[in-house]
This record gives structure tokens, sequence and C-alpha cells, in this order.
């Protein structure tokens, strides 16, 4: 088995990742959320936004130096 680590995002891009959908959790309601996600109202809709709701306020509690970590940590991949 070999280990070996695919390509990675560097911290200005996780920022900017972060900030991308900081920006867009700000600017958006619900019905602009479905809008942009091609989701029609309902209770699916409903739950994927408070998800991302949630996905927004979790990544926000880490700094991007951790965030970092993390993708460089999960992006080491086993090979056979």
């Amino acid at each position: 088995m070999q280990t070996c680590v695919t390509p990675t995002l560097n911290p200005k891009e996780i920022k900017a990742f972060v900030q991308a959908l900081n920006a867009l959790h700000w600017k958006t309601d619900y019905q602009q959320f479905c809008r942009v996600l091609g989701y029609t109202e309902g209770a699916y809709s409903l739950n994927q936004y408070a998800q991302f709701t949630k996905l927004c306020e979790a990544l926000n509690n880490f700094n991007i130096n951790s965030l970092t970590k993390f993708v460089e940590a999960g992006i080491i991949v086993d090979q056979t």
C-alpha cells in the first residue's frame, strides 16, 4: 500500500471558500437559496437550507489555519 498526497488548497483558497459561503448565507434568504440550487420549496429544501446555515456557523468556529490543516489531513489517501 502506498500513501500519497493529492494537491492541496492553500489558506487563501480556503479563506475564499469560507467567505463565499458566508456571503451567500448573508445575502440570501430561503427562497433565493432554492433558486440558486434549483430546489423546489418544501421539506427537503428547508432541511438543506438549515444544514447550509449550520455549515456556515460551524466553519466560522475555526480559524483558517485550522481549516487548512483539516483539509491537508483529509487529502492524504491510501492507494493500493
